[in-house]
């Protein structure tokens, strides 16, 4: 799976997660499908609605330090997690303040087809509980392929996506 597919389905978890789509139950020949009137207004498409977020399993404990790049900004950041939930400060260069920001915000721990998902919610000003009024939360889709290497992507909720190069910090 490339980099766009793998990207485009995190983006898939992350709608389906936020948005609690169900199964269009394409395979069961015995539901039929509405077929809309010309006056229904039809908003959104059960084509997307391939895959759900699940709870996980098992608790993840642990700290790690993520880097990525969106739009030619590096993103360095530290993931506490601790069980279902978690904790991140993220520091970037904004250039339109022209300066380094650095944003905290909490993740949920979830499950899906592809992996493990940390859904991120609630970016707040590092050390406050002040809303960040641009800062776009992050999600992350952490798996492990066939081969044993790790697939690590994050797409926030403004759509825009990258890979992660994961480090543990001891």
């Amino acid at each position: 799976m490339n980099f766009k597919q793998t990207a485009s389905m995190g983006i898939l978890l992350l709608g389906i997660g936020l948005f609690g789509m169900k199964s269009a139950d394409a395979k069961n020949p015995l539901v039929q499908s509405p077929v809309p009137t010309p006056s229904v207004d039809v908003t959104q498409s059960s084509s997307y609605t391939i895959a759900q977020l699940v709870e996980a399993n098992s608790p993840v404990n642990g700290s790690w330090k993520l880097t990525y790049s969106v739009d030619g900004i590096v993103y360095q950041s530290v993931l506490l997690m601790n069980g279902y939930t978690g904790a991140m400060r993220i520091r970037y260069f904004d250039p339109n303040l022209r300066k380094t920001q650095a944003v905290d915000q909490s993740l949920r721990l979830k499950s899906s087809p592809q992996g493990l998902v940390l859904l991120g919610y609630n970016p707040v000003y590092a050390g406050t509980s002040r809303r960040h009024p641009t800062y776009s939360a992050d999600n992350f889709l952490f798996s492990i392929r066939p081969d044993g290497s790790p697939a690590v992507f994050v797409c926030d909720y403004a759509r825009r996506c990258s890979a992660v190069d994961v480090e543990t910090i001891r």
